[in-house]
């Protein structure tokens, strides 16, 4: 009887060593691994914050334009302006340019036929011509309308620089504002109840209700 006692205590605590081994915890030092005796863990890595993008500036997109045309544009993600941009500007000043070439001319024609052109200015071939052709009457009326024509160029010219900016500066301010694709109009029938202590729906006030969604 005593040995099979000590058999059944052996076995028991046999059992009892077993399972506070399978609790314990073995560190291996290879890596970031954590043993245990039913499951490996692995020390997650820390996540990495991501870079904040920096704000839409409209106040960058006005000076962007304002160096270079069109580079505002740029910026604000309206590629398709630059073009528009660049022929306003093309033309307009080759209309300013173009008028001033001939208010030049015929300023010269009209100071060789007064006799006051200046000492070591002489006349090209364009400018011969305009004098052999035209009386001093016809040559100043021709100088001063060339003259106001490019004054009149040269203002739209800045003021279509002037408009680049603010576009810029527009485009800047709503690059961020969420503009929904509905725009829409519906109409509706409207019933207004009038309001008296007891209703009167027989006397309800009958219309029309417009929303507009955009």
């Amino acid at each position: 009887m005593p040995r099979r006692f000590l058999i059944v205590v052996g076995i028991l605590m046999l059992i009892a060593v077993q399972k506070t081994e399978a609790q314990n915890v073995v560190f291996d030092t290879v890596g970031n691994v954590v043993i245990t005796a039913d499951t490996i863990v692995k020390k997650s890595k820390p996540t990495k914050k991501k870079k904040e993008k920096k704000p839409h500036s409209p106040t960058t997109a006005t000076i962007m334009s304002a160096a270079l045309p069109g580079l505002g544009q740029v910026y604000n993600g309206k590629w398709w302006k630059v073009p528009i941009v660049y022929a306003g500007l093309g033309g307009l000043g080759y209309m300013a340019y173009n008028n001033y070439y001939e208010y030049s001319s015929y300023l010269h024609a009209y100071e060789f036929k007064t006799g006051d052109l200046p000492e070591g200015v002489t006349l090209n071939e364009h400018e011969t011509d305009l004098a052999n052709r035209y009386a001093e009457s016809q040559l100043q009326t021709y100088k001063e309308s060339y003259r106001r024509d490019f004054e009149l160029f040269t203002i739209i010219t800045v003021a279509w620089y002037g408009l680049n900016i603010l576009d810029a500066c527009v485009d800047g301010h709503l690059y961020n504002y969420d503009i929904s694709d509905d725009l829409s109009l519906s109409i509706d029938p409207y019933l207004r109840p009038v309001e008296t202590p007891v209703p009167m729906p027989q006397y309800a006030q009958v219309g029309l209700s417009f929303k507009l969604n955009f």
